[in-house]
């Protein structure tokens, strides 16, 4: 139970097993902050450096870099496949027997397709031949469940291991549950990779800078303060003055603060301009009257070739966006689909029919999509650099602040009255970082 003014931090075996299972197989990059490649530390040049990088911190060294860890049953075996060492009847049979599982069993079919273990195991299985019993339901969640746990806590002790070596970076992401309940997790990520910490109920706790700054530095004295080289969280006012807090008391490590919430900031306030939100909001009338019929949405597919209009974003402000551009991409469509008579006839009813004259105003009249085209060209470029340090591929640092750069002068070279987006957004929001 959590009481006011007080807040639990959850590690139960479940949890920590789901995230650490899930990092362990993919390759996530700190979000666009400082590099903890540490080692050795360059000295400051005589010009004149921002106070957060002429911070010294000590080389590491001594320790040998201990091995990755990799998991034997997380890759497909390279010694014989299904293909060579069946007939393709008998491959097929296989095939089959694994999709009646799927099926039966209401397993998702993105399972077949999300996992490195699932390849793997049927190479197991062609390799152990015939015969083989397979496991229970209980000792799947007994035995070999207590054995993973012991596995990954291993695996986890490797990563650990390194901390001393390369530092790490201590990452902080608030949410809310679908219960509503505000939880604050911690993950600590080090050489490529990145481990699940803990998590922290805040629901009925003041998210002041003082609460904010004690759990920061709580975590900081559990990795070792030695360890870490940077704390990252978003950029919501307490969290920045904790993180101010927290250098002011651990003079080596960094606060630094995420360059996606930064860009979706920004988004958020071109949004919010008087005729971008407008043009938003038209767009969004179009959307949703469309979608809110399943006669109308199969109409609209006839166009557009199966294809929808909506589709998720990175964020809220950037699915706005896709939105925005999904409608411009079928604007012909569109215009055709409410000139037919289906069109008319599915609208009839006395709660669409208002409605619908206002959607097919909008989509047949052009300077609404000349608006719409403009908004476009102006959020376009940050969508592009959003994307870019939201991907987990490779590390963005050193080619961010040249995205951002590239992405005003996209703005200026395109858009009549650029100042007001440069000055007043752009420079205000991103000087910060």
């Amino acid at each position: 139970m959590i009481f006011p003014h007080s807040a639990a931090v959850c590690r139960p075996a479940c949890c920590r097993l789901q995230l650490a299972a899930n990092r362990r197989h993919r390759r996530p990059s700190p979000v666009a902050a400082i590099s903890e490649r540490g080692g050795t530390s360059s000295q400051p040049s005589g010009v004149d450096i921002k106070r957060g990088l002429i911070r010294n911190f000590s080389i590491r060294e001594g320790c040998n870099i201990p091995p990755k860890g990799i998991d034997p049953y997380m890759f497909p075996s390279k010694q014989k496949s299904i293909k060579s060492m069946f007939s393709t009847e008998g491959a097929k049979k296989v095939r089959k027997a694994i999709s009646k599982f799927f099926l039966f069993n209401g397993i998702p079919f993105n399972a077949a397709d999300s996992g490195p273990y699932y390849q793997s195991m049927i190479d197991t299985i062609a390799e152990a031949g015939p015969g083989i019993k397979v496991p229970t339901g209980y000792q799947i969640g007994n035995a070999y469940l207590e054995e993973e746990v012991q596995e990954l806590e291993v695996y986890i002790n490797t990563l650990k291991a390194k901390w001393p070596v390369y530092g790490c970076t201590i990452m902080c992401d608030g949410w809310s549950s679908r219960t509503r309940k505000f939880i604050i997790n911690f993950m600590v990520y080090c050489d490529r990779s990145m481990i699940y910490l803990s998590s922290v109920d805040t629901t009925n706790v003041p998210k002041t800078a003082n609460y904010i700054f004690s759990l920061m530095d709580k975590i900081v004295e559990e990795v070792g303060e030695e360890n870490v080289v940077q704390v990252v969280t978003d950029n919501e006012a307490s969290f920045k003055a904790a993180g101010m807090l927290l250098m002011e008391k651990r003079k080596h490590l960094f606060w630094s603060p995420c360059a996606a919430h930064y860009i979706d900031l920004m988004l958020e306030d071109i949004g919010n301009m008087k005729q971008i939100k407008e043009t938003l909001d038209q767009a969004k009338m179009i959307t949703s009257f469309i979608y809110n019929s399943l006669k109308v949405v199969n109409l609209m597919k006839v166009f557009t070739k199966d294809r929808d209009l909506l589709r998720p974003g990175i964020t809220r402000f950037a699915t706005e966006f896709i939105s925005l551009q999904s409608l411009i991409r079928y604007e012909g469509d569109l215009k055709m689909m409410c000139t037919i008579n289906e069109w008319h006839e599915f609208n009839k009813d006395r709660s669409r029919k208002s409605l619908r004259d206002k959607v097919s105003n909008l989509i047949l009249i052009d300077w609404f999509w000349k608006k719409a085209k403009e908004v476009q060209i102006i959020m376009e470029p940050l969508v592009k650099v959003l994307k870019l340090v939201d991907q987990d591929k490779k590390p963005t640092l050193s080619i961010i602040y040249e995205a951002m750069d590239r992405a005003k002068l996209a703005i200026k070279a395109s858009v009549k009255h650029w100042e007001r987006y440069w000055e007043v957004i752009i420079d205000i929001r991103w000087h910060i970082f």
